[in-house]
């Protein structure tokens, strides 16, 4: 029994022994290749590793509102205002039309798919010729501020989130094109993120070598929106303090090699506003805008300045700056006149109190454009123009086209002329922001 068991277990060691040798046998037991799947199993790439043209592809999700989100957009009637005199609209549009009849008129709605939406506001708010990179950054940006203005309705009793002008964007005033439908299929459902929440995209047309934070305007908040930061638009480290007067003046005089719009028309521009044309202005606009802010207008009383009806302050005597936000954009001014003083703060007030509607304006390039009831920006600086030893008005030189706070559409331009792809575009004007898609 003993030696029966021997063999046994002599039979068995060398049983294992055999095996032992089988599996040490060189190309036998390795693990499969990596790029060899064994049968029955699927081989799935990863999406990050799937052969493309080098396209950026997010991969944070953003759920609210999903993909398939419909934006309401109240369209303005021929005047300006909400109420259409018929139903008729001269324009075509995409998605639903509801109409609302009131008594002082019809008020449309158009309800469209976000994506469609985009197709109708990018070439109405960048030229379709600029290089596909810097439409794409655009896209991201209108999808993004139209994903921010969802969050409620600017019209409750319409249940509309935005309307068609500038106020908001600009839709439907230039037909779908090519190029810029492209650049939101390219990006479709991409918004920019900060921290928690869809980033404030704002943009506008033109530089003058820097930009500016959110509190330009009354309701604005730079603790809140610190992606919109301000910035030096181009390859100047300076480090100069432009809210300074002096500083500010020595710049916006000069041009600045290395600035990315340093061959735009609006990057340098300059005008002359007659004191008369101030107190136009003043008498045009200052009840109206008074009557809609808490602060933006405001008459002296004393050693205060105090928010009342403002009426007329009679001939102009003069106007000073007063005070400058990030990036040198004016943030007060002083209008004194011979029945009353104002105090006048934020950009798009001050723009309007020295605005040139009929006049001219010089433009960096030598033309000459026509002045509206906006100035160009609030980048500049005013110059005293005497006769006679009487002060008549002031010679404005200014920089940049529109508010600068965001995306300079110029400089994205020039970004992408230079190789920059969308992503890079939108964060070298938004600090510290991050790309998700809708889902």
């Amino acid at each position: 029994m003993y030696r029966q068991r021997l063999k046994q277990k002599a039979l068995l060691l060398v049983v294992l022994f055999g095996f032992l040798v089988f599996l040490l046998m060189p190309g036998i037991s390795e693990k499969p290749d990596q790029d060899t799947p064994e049968e029955g199993e699927r081989l799935e790439i990863p999406e990050e590793e799937e052969e493309d043209d080098g396209a950026f592809v997010p991969e944070e999700i953003w759920e609210m509102p999903g993909a398939d989100a419909k934006i309401r957009v109240l369209i303005l009637g021929e005047n300006g205002g909400i109420y259409h005199e018929t139903k008729e609209l001269e324009k075509e549009y995409p998605g639903e039309l509801q109409y609302y009849e009131e008594k002082q008129g019809w008020v449309i709605i158009n309800e469209v798919p976000l994506e469609e939406y985009l197709c109708r506001v990018v070439p109405s708010e960048m030229p379709s010729s600029y290089a596909i990179e810097a439409l794409k950054a655009q896209a991201v940006c209108a999808r993004t501020y139209a994903v921010w203005q969802m969050r409620e309705y600017a019209y409750p009793q319409y249940e509309a989130h935005v309307n068609d002008s500038t106020s908001y964007q600009v839709y439907n005033q230039i037909g779908i094109q090519e190029t810029t439908s492209r650049a939101v299929e390219e990006t479709k459902g991409q918004i920019m993120l900060y921290e928690d929440s869809p980033v404030k995209a704002y943009y506008f047309s033109t530089s003058c070598g820097s930009t500016t934070d959110e509190n330009i305007w009354e309701k604005g908040d730079r603790e809140q929106t610190q992606y919109i930061a301000g910035r030096r638009v181009g390859d100047s480290e300076s480090n100069r303090d432009l809210t300074d007067e002096e500083v500010f003046s020595e710049f916006i005089r000069k041009k600045h090699p290395g600035d990315l719009e340093i061959s735009e028309p609006w990057y340098r521009w300059s005008c002359y506003v007659p004191l008369g044309q101030i107190r136009e202005n003043v008498e045009k606009w200052a009840k109206a805008r008074a009557e809609r802010s808490q602060d933006g207008i405001l008459l002296e009383d004393g050693v205060e300045y105090v928010l009342e009806e403002v009426d007329m302050i009679g001939e102009v005597e003069s106007a000073e700056i007063l005070s400058r936000n990030t990036g040198g954009v004016v943030q007060e001014m002083r209008i004194i006149g011979e029945e009353g003083t104002l105090k006048i703060k934020y950009e798009y007030n001050i723009r309007l109190m020295l605005g040139v509607p009929g006049g001219e304006i010089q433009k960096n390039d030598g033309t000459m454009g026509e002045g509206g009831n906006l100035l160009p920006s609030g980048y500049f600086v005013m110059e005293p123009v005497q006769e006679d030893k009487t002060l008549t008005g002031y010679q404005i030189y200014g920089g940049g086209l529109g508010h600068g706070a965001g995306m300079s559409q110029n400089g994205a331009r020039v970004l992408a002329e230079e190789g920059c792809g969308y992503d890079e575009i939108l964060q070298y004007f938004y600090h510290e922001i991050r790309l998700a898609v809708l889902e």
